[in-house]
């Protein structure tokens, strides 16, 4: 076998990148600047805009992913410390003593029973969420880390037309000697921001139009022009994408729930304050689908059956990845959703 073909076998989708396709303000500060604050606690990672990096320690190579394509880098002698990640959220007992797939199936009730969002004349779906995502470099046996959350935002209209905002804040460094090195390889310092614009149909292209209200029809819908998804832990990383790009009535929401509460294997993981500082309940499902073994989770708000955030955990073994075990790998906090105005 290949080493590439090695690499994308063991990784699998891991990056977060796998699944995605080329179409691919007083609240918000607070809500980021918690979040934020609880990583710089957390030993520093980094990933770049556009371009998922995982680092293969143990191998002595380092993968990129971008566009679809992976190239290896040789490394001579990789170091043995770890990369940095974000802290561990902490899970405390169940709401309740129900199963997984009856508890999420109460929460879709609740979810139901909520009043839609009003519509003014002239808006469009706004969707706001908080970001982070597993990078490191090793050069010539020296490992570069940062961690470099980001804010994403986006407008889209009801033809599929829309704007994304990626601003990536200052990077958070594990040494002063790892930001002079970042800084010496051209890496960003302060905040950098891209935007970029989408025609009718091309925001999101395969999730256009109303997202359905029936579990069984949102299983086929999110599956559109692509594969059929092989495994249940992929529709669950696929609602948890579809909580990021669409902004979900309370019917589309409960559809969502009643899809996970039939996903085979989804557990309850606890109750948990995510990291924007809410309470919600967690529901995971552990699968080593994209090569390693992970638990793959998502935080349920109680009170209207939202999707708060979503998280990917390394649990048995990191591989060739020079993390320690456990370790966050990805996390997303949904801040906002709301119809706006398009901005100008």
């Amino acid at each position: 076998m290949k080493a590439v073909d090695e690499v994308r076998l063991t990784l699998g989708g891991l990056d977060p990148a796998w699944d995605s396709r080329p179409e691919d303000a007083e609240r918000r500060a607070r809500d980021l600047a918690h979040i934020l604050a609880s990583d710089r606690t957390a030993p520093p990672a980094r990933r770049a805009v556009l371009r998922r990096r995982l680092v293969l320690a143990a191998g002595g190579v380092v993968l990129a992913v971008a566009a679809g394509g992976v190239a290896l880098e040789s490394v001579r002698k990789p170091q043995p410390a770890y990369a940095a990640t974000p802290a561990m959220l902490t899970y405390g007992p169940p709401a309740s003593a129900e199963p997984a797939s009856t508890r999420l199936r109460r929460l879709a009730e609740v979810a139901a029973g909520q009043p839609a969002p009003p519509r003014p004349d002239g808006t469009v779906e706004h969707l706001e969420s908080a970001n982070w995502f597993l990078n490191s470099s090793v050069t010539d046996g020296r490992t570069t880390s940062a961690v470099v959350p980001e804010q994403w935002r986006s407008w889209q209209t009801d033809d599929g037309a829309g704007r994304e905002v990626r601003k990536a804040l200052p990077p958070i460094f594990r040494s002063e000697a790892d930001r002079r090195e970042w800084k010496r390889r051209g890496g960003q310092i302060d905040s950098s921001e891209e935007t970029r614009d989408y025609t009718a149909g091309e925001y999101y292209s395969h999730w256009q139009g109303p997202v359905p209200t029936d579990a069984t029809a949102l299983r086929e819908w999110l599956t559109t022009g692509v594969p059929a998804h092989e495994a249940p832990v992929q529709y669950l990383k696929s609602v948890a994408e579809l909580a990021g790009v669409r902004l979900l009535t309370p019917a589309q929401r409960a559809a969502a729930l009643r899809l996970l509460a039939e996903l085979p294997g989804i557990t309850v993981t606890g109750t948990v304050t995510d990291r924007a500082g809410r309470p919600g309940e967690a529901f995971s499902i552990t699968s080593d689908f994209h090569g390693l073994p992970a638990q793959y989770t998502v935080i349920i708000d109680s009170g209207s059956g939202a999707l708060l955030g979503y998280e990917e955990v390394l649990t048995e073994t990191a591989g060739m990845l020079n993390v320690p075990i456990p370790a966050v790998i990805t996390y997303r906090s949904y801040l906002v959703a709301e119809y706006a105005a398009m901005p100008r």
